[in-house]
């Protein structure tokens, strides 16, 4: 290699964990080419790195050409297992926190008595403290509990703010006035501000935001998946890198697709532009097969299949199939979630063991069964055919998205159909909505949103339910459906 790269001793403290030895590879012209930014490069730099590229190899090889002169360095992990496996692999003189980590460590700096509030018992005293405890509030508070949430991540605090926000996450108002509810998320976000006391786990990447408290200082930021931080941790990143700091983000702006959980949708460009950072890239997939980077590159022209790839298969396969082929250990994909009801039904009915990702849809679709107080299947279809007509005018009135509202309100229809009673429909939801994406014991059947970030063997992919063209989301999450697949492409066609 034409610079030195430099082994640092293994940690030793019993809170750290065990070290694994340093990956031996031959490293790409692409993979160099960003360990050579890491040793000499000045600013800061934007690596591209598609689907099954090697990101997180990459990161690890590049702890160890960290220049002395910048250490310590930081390197800001997605979410808490990625850390744990991140800080087995780094060298001594990196640390890998989580972002929510590093912003609980401002506020204890800042607020030396504040304690961990792992029950939300903040957040819901506020609440009860505009809604009560009474059992028929418990929705409007849930929903509640939900917005402020997301304002914290979007760290906005105005009316108008909210009322968009409220409609971009289908927020349910359970009936309530709608400057009312705002108003009381305005009060519990007030509330929760200048309680400097405890701290819940959304207060972690907010207090630092709306306290401006100081962060420890780095040599270097390495920021993974910059593609799915919502503002308030892209702010603590940031702001992590000292004065003369450099900064290196990764991650694929092309699987940018968690706008509805408060990602910034444009997380990466905005980072871009904000830093002036060089832009890196790698391209090559060791996921996927070559038909299948094939069939990808109609997105994402510079993905390159691993030269050692197999050739794979990417075929269409008729709807009235789909249950002779798939077993135990497939995805099924779909962008829509009511499409997957049915045909998780007809494979428990097959025999064939499978669920459904998406325990957070299932309490929505309970609360809408409750909130609507009927007592037959038809009387509910009934009140959701009146409440679905208000609010798709309302949204539509507003020029706002009706995907999602659409998509619940789609889901508890199918749930309906061929169902005695409403504890009928409810036993279906409690059935069918079981989370566990890495069960390999059955089919499982989820959104493309769920199933970033995981692989198998062979996918089948409801091609009718996505929407190509429409916008970039939405040719983004085929290209996160497409490179699921390992082997085995399936293009599952209703007609």
């Amino acid at each position: 290699m034409a610079y030195s790269a430099r082994r640092y001793p293994k940690a030793r403290s019993k809170n750290v964990p065990a070290k694994e030895p340093r990956a031996v590879r031959n490293w790409s012209n692409y993979q160099q080419a960003v360990f050579q930014d890491i040793v000499h490069g000045e600013g800061n730099t934007q690596v591209d790195s598609y689907a099954g590229t090697g990101k997180s190899t990459t990161i690890v090889e590049g702890f160890y050409h960290v220049p002395l002169s910048r250490q310590p360095s930081l390197m800001c992990a997605f979410a808490k297992d990625i850390k744990t496996e991140l800080e087995r692999k780094a060298p001594d003189g990196v640390k890998v926190a989580t972002i929510h980590s590093l912003g609980y460590q401002a506020a204890r700096q800042a607020f030396p008595k504040i304690k961990i509030d792992d029950r939300n018992e903040k957040l819901y005293g506020f609440i009860r403290a505009e809604r009560g405890d009474d059992p028929e509030t418990f929705d409007v508070r849930e929903s509640l509990s939900k917005c402020v949430s997301l304002a914290k991540g979007y760290l906005i605090d105005q009316y108008q703010e909210i009322d968009e926000l409220i409609d971009r996450h289908d927020i349910d108002t359970c009936n309530e006035s709608r400057e009312g509810f705002i108003t009381s998320v305005i009060k519990v976000l007030k509330g929760c501000q200048q309680d400097i006391h405890r701290m819940d786990f959304d207060d972690m990447i907010w207090f630092p935001n709306v306290h401006r408290l100081p962060l420890e200082k780095y040599g270097m930021v390495f920021i993974d998946e910059a593609q799915d931080l919502n503002k308030a941790q892209i702010e603590i990143a940031l702001r992590s890198a000292g004065t003369n700091g450099r900064i290196i983000s990764v991650g694929d702006e092309r699987q940018a697709i968690y706008h509805f959980r408060g990602a910034d949708s444009n997380a990466i460009q905005n980072i871009v532009n904000r830093l002036n950072s060089k832009r890196l890239t790698l391209s090559v997939t060791y996921r996927c097969a070559k038909s299948i980077v094939a069939l990808a590159q109609q997105y994402v022209p510079g993905l390159e299949a691993s030269p050692s790839a197999e050739e794979g298969l990417v075929a269409e396969l008729p709807d009235s199939e789909i249950d002779e082929r798939v077993r135990p250990g497939d995805f099924i994909l779909s962008r829509t979630n009511a499409p997957l009801i049915r045909r998780c039904l007809n494979l428990l009915k097959a025999n064939i063991p499978a669920n459904i990702q998406g325990k957070d849809l299932s309490k929505n679709m309970n609360s809408l069964i409750r909130r609507s107080q009927a007592t037959s299947v038809s009387n509910f279809l009934g009140w959701l055919e009146g409440y679905e007509s208000v609010e798709l005018e309302r949204l539509t009135k507003a020029k706002r998205k009706t995907d999602i509202f659409s998509d619940k309100t789609d889901c508890l229809r199918t749930l309906c159909e061929g169902t005695e009673s409403l504890d009928d429909v409810k036993s279906n939801i409690k059935k069918l909505f079981n989370d566990g994406d890495d069960r390999t014991d059955r089919v499982i059947l989820s959104t493309t949103h769920k199933a970033k970030g995981l692989e198998r063997d062979r996918v089948f992919m409801l091609s009718d339910t996505y929407r190509p063209g429409v916008n970039v989301e939405e040719d983004n999450l085929i290209y996160v459906a497409y490179t699921r697949a390992k082997r085995e492409l399936y293009l599952v066609k209703s007609k």
